[in-house]
């Protein structure tokens, strides 16, 4: 089973790797030690258009599909998660805004966000609510006399929040969970970094603290109520999206630094590929790596189509390639020995951001729940 990219896929497709292999490959080490990306890598990003890859043209976008989308984040995902993350959050805020936004919220954000003059977050997660979006504290009351709503609450394990400039926070008003725009220069607003995570070490993540924040309410992205219905998962479709292609990625760099390790690598005079139990993890991680491909381009294909699977196949990509970077990852450190646990080694830096591909944009519970549910409502349309 194959499946065909246009021409021009294709070709930025060369572009994304090519623009990575230079431009990514020889500093993501560094930038996971120093536990930062620096701004210059941000800066060439935004100056080829992929903070802005699916916005529309008329908000300073690309427009590209989101086949073009996903190969934009396998690429990046290849050398450095934590680079990546900028891909995903971005996206998540800006798509979100593009929907649900109302026209000055459009006009305000998304042009800046395309351009990279700002980078974005996702505050949904709480310290104590990241599945269980019902646990919800962050709160927003309505000033009284006056179109300001103030904010209280935390967020945790904020990606890229470090960073942002705007956040995209999720909390409730009179109990309606709420969605609302907030700069980071709004008094009130504090950052707390949050390092040594054992990988996505330079994403920037972070504790968000509202303190009797005011805002407008005129920041309230749709209406209060339809913040977890609408605008959420709106986010979260093109998280899991992006999420699924950055593990491929990550996978790909496994299964490529695999082979080549195993085929120049020499255990009495001969290559260690030789070895038939090196040749069974590579052949789970190679087939794994064309599962996850068609499962990916599946996701991506039906989102570009707006097809009503489209968000079951968003869940099966991000469930099937985040579980299987990790054996990959777990295979790849096995193969080298002790060279794989080193820092100098692409795998020990695999190993680390796997197992948070488990974790983001929905746990690997959180996925099997869900996608049990639909394939037994799907029940009627199978043969007896």
């Amino acid at each position: 089973m194959r499946y065909a990219l246009t021409e021009q896929q294709q070709a930025r497709q060369a572009e994304f790797r090519d623009f990575v292999a230079s431009h990514v490959d020889p500093h993501a080490a560094a930038w996971e030690r120093a536990q930062a990306l620096p701004s210059e890598i941000i800066t060439m990003m935004a100056g080829r258009g992929y903070l802005g890859a699916t916005l529309p043209t008329g908000y300073a976008g690309q427009a590209w599909d989101v086949v073009t989308f996903g190969q934009l984040n396998e690429a990046f995902g290849r050398s450095s998660s934590s680079l990546t993350s900028v891909l995903t959050v971005q996206a998540m805020v800006a798509m979100a805004v593009l929907k649900w936004g109302a026209r000055h919220q459009k006009e305000t954000w998304l042009p800046r966000l395309a351009s990279g003059e700002v980078i974005a977050a996702f505050a949904l997660t709480e310290p104590d609510a990241g599945s269980d979006l019902n646990a919800l504290t962050t709160e927003f009351t309505r000033r009284p006399g006056s179109g300001t709503l103030v904010v209280n609450g935390r967020k945790r394990w904020i990606t890229c929040a470090q960073i942002a400039g705007v956040f995209l926070v999720f909390g409730k008003l009179d109990e309606q969970p709420l969605a609302c725009l907030i700069p980071r220069s709004t008094p009130g607003v504090t950052i707390d970094p949050i390092r040594e995570l054992m990988g996505f070490r330079a994403a920037g993540l972070a504790t968000l603290s509202l303190v009797n924040v005011e805002v407008p309410s005129e920041n309230i992205v749709a209406k209060p109520g339809f913040a977890l219905s609408h605008v959420m998962p709106v986010g979260l479709q093109y998280g899991r999206i992006s999420t699924a292609c950055s593990a491929l990625g990550l996978l790909r760099g496994c299964f490529e630094e695999t082979v080549v390790y195993a085929s120049e690598r020499k255990v009495d005079g001969h290559p260690l590929g030789d070895i038939g139990m090196i040749r069974r993890l590579i052949a789970r991680m190679g087939t794994d790596l064309a599962a996850g491909n068609l499962l990916c381009h599946n996701a991506c294909r039906t989102e570009d189509e707006h097809a009503p699977e489209a968000f079951e196949n968003a869940l099966a990509a991000k469930y099937f390639t985040s579980q299987a970077a990790v054996r990959a990852a777990s295979d790849a450190v096995q193969v080298r020995g002790a060279v794989g646990c080193h820092e100098s080694s692409p795998t020990s830096r695999y190993y680390g951001s796997a197992k948070i591909m488990e974790i983001i944009e929905g746990t690997t519970q959180v996925h099997e729940d869900l996608l049990g549910k639909i394939y037994l409502g799907q029940r009627a349309m199978l043969r007896r």
